[in-house]
Order: C-alpha cells, then sequence, then structure tokens
C-alpha cells in the first residue's frame, strides 16, 4: 500500500494545496490500476532540528523505463507546488513485498484480477 509522508517546514504547504496533493497521488496510483483506498498521504511539518535521516530505501519498480515514467508523473504532481514556493524537497519511493502485505487481514488481490477489480469498485479490502 502506498503511504507518503510529506514532512515540511511550517506554514509552507497550504491546506487546499495539501488536498489537491493528496488527490492527484491517489490519481497516480488508480491511473496505474491501483485501489484508491490503497493510497495515503500525510502531511507534517518539521519543526528544524526534530527530523533526522539515517538510512535510504531504493525503489523498487519493475524496470528502467517504468521508473522513470512512474518518477516523471510524481515530479508533475509536486514540482508545481515546491517550486513556485523556492522550497528544496526530496522523495523516495520504497516498496513492501507482496507477501509481507495485508489489509484488514487479507491479502490483497493479484493485480488485474477479478478480486482486484472487487476491491477497486468497492473502494476498499473486502473478503472475496
Amino acid at each position: 500500500m502506498p503511504t507518503w509522508d510529506i514532512k515540511h517546514s511550517p506554514n509552507t504547504i497550504t491546506a487546499a494545496e495539501k488536498e489537491q496533493l493528496a488527490k492527484s497521488i491517489t490519481s497516480l496510483y488508480v491511473s496505474h490500476g491501483l485501489s484508491a483506498f490503497y493510497v495515503q498521504v500525510h502531511f507534517s511539518e518539521d519543526i528544524p532540528g526534530t527530523a533526522f535521516v539515517g538510512a535510504n530505501l531504493m525503489p523498487t519498480l519493475q524496470g528502467d523505463e517504468a521508473k522513470r515514467r512512474f518518477l516523471a508523473d510524481v515530479d508533475e504532481i509536486l514540482n508545481p507546488v515546491f517550486e513556485p514556493k523556492g522550497m528544496d524537497w526530496e522523495y523516495f519511493i520504497a516498496e513492501a513485498s507482496r507477501d509481507l502485505w495485508k489489509m484488514n487481514g487479507l491479502v490483497p488481490p493479484e493485480p488485474g484480477s477479478e478480486g482486484e477489480k472487487k476491491w477497486a469498485e468497492l473502494n476498499k479490502a473486502v473478503k472475496l
């Protein structure tokens, strides 16, 4: 399940911008076949001196071209909000192995399956 944690300096992203970013990020995943309810977007203000990063996780999207396309789509969402503010920003993508992922105790259906289509239609995890 994609979870975005957007950490930013205080008072740099408005509530309306947060809502638009969340909608655009969710739409991106939906356009790649994922159900909207899988996508979580969290915003938190980092007060200077309170956040520390000690490790990097590498993306595991399949194939270099798929990675480039997806990251270009992400840039189209983030750049229009952050660039005009003169902000510096960074993002990374970490993917969990499908065999270590459950929603409401259920293993998500395989991509493109009828079960996945049902979850997408209902916009929630259900027993099939």
